[in-house]
């Protein structure tokens, strides 16, 4: 019984005590703790999947859009015309009487029609998994006369009254506006509108991460 009451003795005793309790601690803690069931490491792997996933998709919209806005603007429709119009000048001489001069010429050319896909934008709607594409309105973009189509059927120049270079250029605005209003009535902006739709729904298909998505497509007026 000495030997236990040395000093040295019942540090020795204390420590083993100490450690005894401690080990039985930490089994408890092992025993009384859950492990992880496979239903919640499935739920958390989907959580984070899900998350992975909803990044993804937001990346790609934005790639999306700079793709679609960096193609600038697009022509996507053209109308062939070849027409005569008829310029006339008329002018009162003296008071009393008409002096008129004419001109009815034939001119072919194009009229192009397009979308400013600068002004594109998308708007993406997570829970019913849709993009929704704003597209601006399609425009004239230009009218281009054919020059060397140029053909005179008849002209009547009059003496008090004859045609002269700014004659000629104003007949030609005439006959630009003509043009134009023929392409208009043939409906090449509708045309050019869903040729931009067709254009813009197969850029889109490239990108995978939007697959699962349905794309909507609204011309802005």
């Amino acid at each position: 019984m000495n030997e236990f009451k040395k000093p040295q003795n019942i540090i020795y005793l204390t420590v083993i005590g100490a450690a005894l309790l401690l080990s039985l601690i930490l089994c408890i803690s092992f025993i009384s703790g859950k492990e992880p069931s496979a239903t919640d490491e499935a739920a958390a792997t989907a959580s984070v999947i899900k998350k992975e996933d909803k990044v993804l998709v937001t990346v790609n919209v934005e790639t999306v859009e700079d793709g679609l806005r960096n193609m600038g603007t697009l022509i996507t429709q053209e109308y062939y015309f070849s027409q005569v119009e008829k310029y006339t000048k008329s002018k009162k001489i003296a008071w009393v009487f008409d002096s008129t001069s004419e001109i009815a010429y034939g001119y072919e050319g194009t009229v192009t029609a397009g979308v400013d896909f600068t002004k594109i934008e998308l708007e993406k709607d997570e829970e019913n998994k849709t993009v929704k594409v704003i597209i601006p309105p399609s425009k004239i973009q230009n009218i281009d006369i054919d020059t060397s189509s140029f053909k005179v059927y008849s002209e009547k120049d009059s003496l008090w009254n004859p045609m002269k270079l700014e004659d000629y250029n104003l007949s030609l605005q005439e006959f630009e506006k003509a043009a134009e209003k023929k392409a208009l009535d043939s409906g090449i902006l509708e045309r050019s509108d869903e040729q931009a739709k067709l254009l813009i729904g197969g850029f889109i298909r490239n990108y995978s991460a939007l697959s699962d998505y349905d794309v909507e497509m609204e011309v802005k007026k």
